[in-house]
């Protein structure tokens, strides 16, 4: 997530937790066994162990080392089978910036049904961390967490509905650069659609999934800005184990690349299990912190919901006066 207020400390969320759970009233839905088998720890160990490497150097936002895990996702989705969206019939879009460049990673499952394909239902995380600072013995700010998990949780995503009959929807699988400077590559999304913006059904945009919450049941995630739309209740009565933001002081709603097409109007996101961990934003984010049991089990739980909104006809929509203002540049 990008630097914001400080975190504060852990507060009492005994109230302020409300389970989005519909019909189902149980945060411990039990996953499809297709789900299950679909996306294995050895296979997320297998992203994150390169992702969040200390070879990797931190994926500073618009470094080489960004570069190289825009690459790797890419090569990733290429073997898939996957519509490339980036230059030049590639999966990757250079972005080019007042000092430097920046990368997104664009990839797209084309829907099945020539009148729905146009819909669009979109999953995005960021490539980028803090790179190599300071004076410590561990210098390296690795990101496993942060965002490492979100971007193994989209590609685990993709690959699961790669192997699947398409669905009505087209699904779009986004990775953006440099969200730790402020958002740039999904600026450049939001200002460059490969899509219209206006197609995009719903955004959720995965970050920081990779260690439990302990303020919330167990294998639960939060959704950001959860009071605003209509999406988390329809989510949670198709499987989602999804609670209300914990933290509503935090604004993690307003803090992460959903924020910015929010502001243009597109139900935008994010889905985390961040329990303001004391290894946010440092060089302790690395592998050793990460539950890969609870990551595995999370990415596995967002399958279902997912294809559910992709084969429904179910569009969210903004609650009474929960619209952010909109940035109509």
């Amino acid at each position: 997530m990008t630097r914001g207020a400080r975190i504060s400390g852990r507060v009492s969320v005994a109230a302020a937790i409300v389970l989005l759970l519909a019909a189902r009233g149980d945060a411990r839905v039990d996953v499809p066994r297709a789900d299950r088998e679909a996306v294995t720890e050895a296979a997320v160990r297998g992203h994150m162990e390169m992702l969040a490497s200390d070879a990797m150097n931190g994926r500073e936002s618009g470094s080489h080392d960004e570069w190289v895990a825009a690459t790797y996702v890419a090569s990733q989705l290429r073997q898939w089978g996957l519509e490339p969206l980036g230059d030049a019939d590639g999966f990757v879009r250079t972005i080019a910036l007042e000092s430097g460049q920046t990368w997104n990673v664009l990839g797209i499952i084309r829907g099945r049904d020539p009148r729905r394909a146009e819909e669009v239902v979109m999953l995005s995380a960021h490539l980028d961390n803090l790179g190599v600072h300071g004076t410590r013995e561990d210098r390296i700010y690795n990101g496993a967490d942060d965002d490492a998990s979100g971007v193994t949780g989209v590609l685990e995503i993709a690959h699961a509905l790669a192997r699947r009959p398409r669905a009505p929807r087209s699904v779009l699988f986004a990775w953006f650069g440099s969200e730790e400077r402020g958002g740039l590559g999904v600026q450049d999304f939001r200002d460059h659609p490969p899509v219209p913006l206006t197609s995009i059904v719903a955004s959720l945009e995965l970050e920081m999934i990779g260690r439990p919450n302990p303020d919330l049941p167990p294998r639960t995630v939060w959704l950001s800005g959860d009071d605003r739309t209509t999406l988390g209740a329809a989510l949670a009565a198709h499987g989602a184990r999804l609670a209300a933001d914990p933290y509503p002081s935090e604004r993690f709603f307003e803090r992460s690349d959903n924020f910015f097409l929010a502001r243009r109007g597109v139900i935008a996101q994010t889905i985390s299990t961040f329990g303001l961990q004391p290894e946010y934003h440092s060089p302790s984010d690395d592998l050793a912190h990460i539950d890969f049991a609870h990551l595995t089990a999370t990415i596995q739980s967002l399958i279902a919901p997912v294809e559910w909104l992709s084969h429904s006809s179910f569009t969210p929509a903004w609650r009474e006066g929960k619209k952010p203002e909109v940035d109509s540049r």
